[in-house]
């Protein structure tokens, strides 16, 4: 009998089979909400790598953080994208749909610039009437309203290195409830708006 069941675990390592448990099951997977866009100017090539993440969010699942560092893990929302490659590529599709200018997450061989995106915040934080009670805001279990608050800072690179310009974005939406799928899309909504702010202060992009 023992034989029988080292072979039967054996041949599932062998064949790749995987197991999953009902808990797998019930996993949401979330991402930005972004438009289809298509280029229309050829030059100059926006590079975009991957956004620089504090290590709090470096993780697969969707973190309900405060301003004060506490979090709330749920593993039954996750990103479907690595969130630092999201980022990236959600501002990509803004930005060539307001702009025209096309963009990419792999390094151009060409002549290009390069758009380094930081964000400082994706957070949850007392709502703007709640800020004088900030103290006993908390989570889990909040009942108090509040915000999702997001900050990117923007740096326009040429391909050499040479600064173009620097600004840091911010954005902050009610949400109804500190749920993951509330925040997902406050946080689209804060990125959408972030990316046209990004789009509409565009430094000279000679390459």
């Amino acid at each position: 009998m023992i034989r029988s069941l080292s072979a039967l675990a054996l041949g599932c390592c062998l064949s790749g089979c995987i197991v999953f448990d009902r808990r797998s099951e019930a996993v949401t997977f979330h991402q930005f909400s972004a438009p289809a866009a298509a280029a229309t100017r050829t030059a100059p090539m926006v590079f975009i790598p991957r956004t620089i993440l504090p290590a709090g969010l470096r993780r697969a699942n969707i973190v309900l953080m405060d301003d004060t560092g506490r979090a709330r893990l749920d593993d039954n929302h996750r990103w479907l994208a690595p969130l630092d490659r999201a980022v990236s590529e959600t501002v990509g599709r803004h930005l060539t749909r307001l702009t025209g200018l096309p963009a990419t997450a792999l390094a151009p061989a060409g002549e290009h610039v390069v758009l380094l995106l930081t964000l400082d915040k994706m957070e949850l934080a007392p709502a703007a009437e709640a800020e004088a009670e900030k103290s006993i805001f908390s989570l889990p279990g909040a009942t108090r309203p509040a915000d999702a608050v997001m900050q990117v800072t923007a740096r326009w690179e040429k391909a050499d290195g040479t600064s173009l310009s620097v600004r840091v974005h911010a954005r902050r939406r009610v949400l109804k409830e500190p749920a993951a799928d509330a925040f997902v899309r406050a946080q689209s909504a804060n990125l959408g708006e972030i990316a046209a702010e990004i789009a509409s202060a565009l430094p000279p992009l000679t390459p």
